[in-house]
């Protein structure tokens, strides 16, 4: 009896520390638990996606404005003063129609006073026929040959102040009037009636509707070097609220080095840009009846370039270091306590790009998780969370 009573106590003692034993150890494996999923959520936060196959497709875009190919400025070379201005600003001409007509009292004085010293010279040699002929009359000799001489120095007299009679007509008449010199458009007027010819810069500016339209742009080099002279071009322009699509043929293509190239972007599918050094100036000219100067152009280039077995990566996951490049990797580890995510740095060999992504040829596989964004700036061998 006394034997059974004291191994009760021992059993309920090694119960008591074998219970106390298994809490302990699974307040330390919770703890454990704890302090690494607390340590995870502190690590810096990362977003991965793996390289994807197919072509690099690049886009660009650019505008400019439409402009005459023939455009020219006019002005009364006498710098007469305007009368009055026949046409206004987007008037349709037609070749020879008069634009402007201009006066010139003092010129037009000066025709009628050689036209009265004319008249004077004519009666003159109405005098000397009467000497010459009462000199024969006579039998004069002398008088008749003096006559004759005088006669005929009259004549002459009279013809160069015909002659110069005739050319201040003429040029009264061409200069009383500007017309127009070809099929044209009137794109900037200013005469003002009253005032002399040239007042203000040249009277009249006119395009040459036969001869057509043209703009120019600056085009990145690995667009713009594909390129060719007489190569059709589509494109579209802004012509009173319609955009009409147009075919323009490439005039002339040049280089040109040390610009911003901000007005034309290269853009990606996201609508990324990035401004170019160096292009080339193309000159398209386009024949089409419903656009005008001025009218906006909008060009739209694109190219695809094969991956050749390499992949397309997100530009934000490129890093470079001096002339070196690389992207961040997650490699992948497995523990005790689960797998952990590892910062590794793989240098890569690149290709082109379009603004958005970059053609990587060597360095990374498909199968590697690349970083593309993190929560704050990582080092290699740095702990993160995916």
């Amino acid at each position: 009896m006394a034997t059974g009573f004291t191994e009760a106590p021992d059993a309920r003692k090694k119960r008591n520390i074998a219970w106390l034993s298994g809490l302990f150890f699974s307040l330390l494996l919770f703890l454990t638990l704890a302090s690494n999923t607390l340590l995870t959520l502190h690590l810096p936060k990362v977003r991965t996606e793996p390289g994807r196959e197919g072509a690099l497709v690049t886009t660009w875009r650019g505008t400019a404005r439409l402009m005459p190919r023939q455009h020219i400025e006019l002005s009364n070379k006498a710098e007469w003063s305007v009368r009055k201005v026949h046409v206004k600003e987007g008037d349709r001409v037609a070749k020879g129609q008069t634009l402007i007509t201009y006066e010139n009292p003092a010129a037009e004085q000066e025709i009628l006073d050689v036209q009265a010293s004319l008249a004077g010279q004519r009666l003159t040699l109405v005098d000397l026929q009467d000497d010459y002929i009462e000199a024969v009359q006579n039998d004069d000799e002398m008088q008749a040959r003096r006559s004759k001489r005088e006669l005929e120095r009259a004549r002459l007299a009279i013809g160069v102040q015909e002659r110069k009679l005739s050319t201040m007509r003429s040029e009264a008449n061409d200069r009383r009037r500007m017309i127009a010199p070809f099929d044209g458009v009137v794109t900037q007027v200013r005469a003002t009636p009253q005032l002399p010819s040239g007042s203000g810069g040249p009277d009249i500016s006119l395009a040459n509707t036969q001869q057509g339209y043209q703009f120019e742009m600056i085009i990145p080099d690995a667009m713009g070097l594909k390129l060719r002279i007489e190569e059709k071009m589509n494109v579209e322009i802004e012509h009173e609220g319609a955009r009409v699509p147009v075919e323009g043929i490439i005039a002339d293509i040049r280089p040109v080095t040390g610009v911003d190239g901000g007005t034309p972007l290269q853009e990606g599918a996201g609508g990324s840009a990035s401004q170019t050094a160096s292009g080339q100036r193309v000159v398209v000219k386009i024949q089409h009846p419903n656009v005008q100067a001025n009218d906006l152009v909008s060009v739209e280039l694109t190219q695809s370039e094969k991956t050749d077995g390499g992949m397309l990566v997100l530009n934000q996951a490129i890093h470079r270091e001096g002339k070196n490049s690389y992207v961040l990797v997650i490699e992948e580890r497995s523990g005790p306590l689960g797998n952990t995510f590892i910062v590794r740095k793989a240098p890569v060999r690149l290709g082109g790009t379009n603004g958005q992504e970059t053609l990587v040829l060597q360095g990374v596989s498909m199968k590697d998780r690349i970083i593309v964004e993190s929560s704050e700036p990582l080092v290699e061998g740095q702990r993160v969370r995916v």
